[in-house]
């Protein structure tokens, strides 16, 4: 017994010295799958994040995991303009209010914002307007009505963060608005969220920030049943409003790539790239 277990270990020993040469050999020359392409749906480059996180880094890291295309909107507006001029084929720049964070809500009371919105959807090619913070009391204010004036005559998306009650009065004014409801709805659950897109074509959600649909990368059934009945208007983003966010890029886009891969393909598909595509009416030019 003991000659017959020296031989083994023997064995063992060899089997470690042949197999770890060849290990390191695949390790060299393995490449991960970044598939399928990413429409990144929440993209923020706000004033925190420029001292520690610089454009050539995101840039570099957005073409080595093909992400595609970014919708960005930053605090101050100067953040997406940066990303703008390092990624141009790239980044879909979203005009947002610069109001101090406490009064993010309030912005359809400042009217030097309003005036800016103006302005500035008017001078620059923005092709929407957000990741807004809006409440369903304002849907009346006189700035919302100039808001939703300008979506009309520019033909914009707004991408609000609300609930589904100000959502069902902003179509009973303009059943015409295409809408992105940011964070699915941020508390909604699945099924009032399933019933929302049921009842209004021109409304789509990105599923950042919901780790309640997609715990450590797996789809929960719920979920799982909403994305596949209308997989023609679910996004995905990573939400990056802190720099510690974009040192977890990586992490989200594959935790993101990990319940993609559950769905039927063409489901996935659609889900990670082609909706946002639909959305702003994009040609892909990216190589």
């Amino acid at each position: 017994m003991p000659e017959r277990t020296s031989a083994l270990n023997r064995i063992r020993r060899w089997l470690v010295i042949v197999s770890l040469p060849l290990a390191i050999v695949l390790l060299a020359f393995w490449t991960p799958d970044y598939q399928p392409p990413i429409f990144d749906a929440q993209v923020h480059y706000n004033q925190n994040a420029w001292q520690r996180v610089r454009v050539e880094a995101i840039a570099n890291g957005i073409r080595e995991l093909n992400v595609r295309w970014l919708l960005v909107g930053s605090t101050p507006n100067e953040g997406t303009w940066r990303l703008v001029e390092a990624l141009p084929e790239r980044v879909i720049p979203m005009w947002i209010p610069e109001t101090e964070r406490d009064a993010r809500d309030r912005w359809m009371e400042d009217e030097a914002q309003l005036r800016a919105m103006e302005e500035s959807l008017t001078q620059r090619p923005y092709r929407g307007v957000g990741e807004l913070w809006f409440n369903r009391r304002d849907i009346d204010h006189p700035g919302v009505r100039r808001l939703l004036e300008l979506a009309r005559a520019r033909d914009l998306v707004l991408h609000l963060r609300t609930d589904a009650g100000a959502i069902r009065e902003l179509f009973a004014i303009d059943p015409e608005l295409r809408i992105l409801w940011a964070h699915a709805g941020v508390y909604d659950d699945a099924g009032v969220v399933s019933e929302m897109l049921g009842r209004y074509p021109n409304l789509w959600i990105e599923l950042s920030h919901r780790n309640d649909a997609t715990p450590q990368g797996r789809l929960v059934p719920r979920w799982r049943q909403l994305v596949i009945d209308h997989s023609q208007r679910v996004l995905v983003g990573t939400g990056t409003y802190t720099p510690d966010l974009w040192f977890q890029y990586r992490t989200i886009l594959s935790n993101h790539r990990e319940w993609l891969a559950e769905l039927p393909e063409n489901v996935a598909m659609r889900v990670a790239h082609q909706n946002g595509m639909k959305l702003f009416r994009l040609v892909d030019t990216v190589n």
